[in-house]
């Protein structure tokens, strides 16, 4: 009989343990979507605006090189990692803010206190959520931005160095060499040429000009090629008389005008780590700007880390359980303002480690001490109350001491 007491009684502790284990689970589950839902908004937002004025100058770069709209947005979907590198902790910074003033403005952090959660066991979801957007980061950081910054440098230099691009501009006169003058009326897409007129006065005493109704730009192995149909050539000798002679279809060669193709070489937001970290010296640009790729490397890989910063500054800002009859929007400002000046100070110990490397050690004390405040806040700390009782304990010392 005792036996079969004790096994029931063992089965209802178990029954409440997994039912309060159940309970926990949603409670997390909830607070989680509070802060995801919010957190892809903010993104989306934040990504957005920056995109607007990144992809501005890109259609700039992808119209004055006559490219179609397919080169623009892959353009643009490559300039997206290197804005997530900086959205990705903002957004849930703002993410984490709302859910916490929303669960206070609701009461339900009260009711949650009440039921006995501590604020461990409330920051143990939005932790979660940290931790997720900060291996996001990293992947970010240490693949997606160097692979998508490669690849956009490799289009451009080819559209930049392309001589179509920079030579066959529709409505204008272009001079791609002293003595040569090129007019193209129409450009269409494909390489479509309508209304050429081709001037070369390289040689004073021969000059020559090539006239066509229509025309098309072609990439041959040897270089490029301009084939003209139905036109005429004029030539002019140092009699000055003038040959006329038509033609159905005739080519010009166009490599002998081409630009030379820049030095290559990686820069800093083009570089995956170990590149940054360990420069190659022997390379003239590594050599010259050593301090400034090493300094990145390590924000490289301090910066992800601000997504469990920021989160945790938001929950030391917001999960106290104070009341305050004039509402928390003060309280909220100091908390955005407190985790936008721990970023910029960051972003400024990135500078100062580029003209002094010893300070490299600051871009990791920044956010380890950030991060250590923040949880001894969430723990209890209340670093105003401390301040209070010092400067009490300085005003009341010179009293204590003039009363022998």
């Amino acid at each position: 009989m005792a036996s079969d007491t004790g096994t029931r009684d063992g089965e209802a502790r178990m029954s409440r343990a997994s039912a309060a284990g159940s309970q926990v689970f949603k409670i997390d589950a909830y607070i989680a979507r509070l802060v995801t839902g919010p957190f892809f908004v903010f993104m989306l937002i934040l990504t957005g605006v920056v995109w607007l004025t990144q992809s501005l100058e890109l259609l700039n770069d992808v119209i004055e090189q006559g490219q179609n709209v397919g080169v623009f947005l892959y353009l643009s979907v490559l300039v997206i990692p290197s804005i997530l590198v900086i959205v990705l902790p903002i957004g849930l910074f703002f993410a984490v803010v709302y859910c916490l003033y929303r669960l206070r403005t609701d009461s339900e952090l009260v009711v949650m206190y009440a039921a006995g959660m501590s604020r461990w066991q409330v920051a143990r979801a939005i932790f979660g959520c940290a931790a997720g957007v900060m291996l996001l980061a990293y992947l970010v950081n240490m693949l997606l931005l160097p692979m998508a910054m490669r690849d956009m440098r490799d289009l451009l230099l080819q559209m930049r160095t392309e001589f179509a691009s920079s030579l066959l501009q529709a409505g204008e006169f272009t001079t791609p060499a002293p003595g040569l003058t090129v007019f193209v009326e129409v450009r269409k897409p494909g390489g479509d040429l309508e209304g050429l007129l081709v001037h070369d006065n390289r040689d004073k005493d021969k000059p020559v000009s090539y006239i066509a109704d229509r025309g098309q730009l072609i990439d041959t192995p040897e270089g490029p090629r301009l084939v003209m149909l139905n036109g005429n050539i004029q030539r002019r000798d140092a009699k000055k008389k003038t040959d006329f002679l038509y033609f159905d279809k005739y080519t010009f060669d166009l490599s002998q005008f081409e630009n030379p193709a820049e030095e290559r070489y990686f820069k800093a937001y083009e570089r995956y780590l170990p590149e940054l970290l360990w420069p190659d010296r022997t390379l003239a640009y590594d050599n010259q700007y050593a301090n400034e790729l090493i300094a990145e490397g390590h924000a490289r890989i301090t910066s992800p880390l601000y997504a469990l910063i920021f989160a945790a500054i938001a929950m030391a800002g917001l999960l106290p359980n104070e009341f305050s009859r004039r509402g928390y929007g003060q309280r909220i400002v100091l908390t955005i303002a407190l985790g936008l000046g721990v970023r910029l100070l960051d972003l400024a110990a990135v500078g100062w480690a580029t003209r002094t490397p010893m300070l490299i050690s600051v871009q990791y004390l920044i956010p380890l001490v950030a991060f250590a405040i923040a949880c001894a806040i969430i723990g209890g700390w209340k670093p105003v109350a401390m301040l209070k009782r010092v400067a009490g304990n300085t005003q009341t010392a010179p009293l204590s001491g003039g009363t022998r």
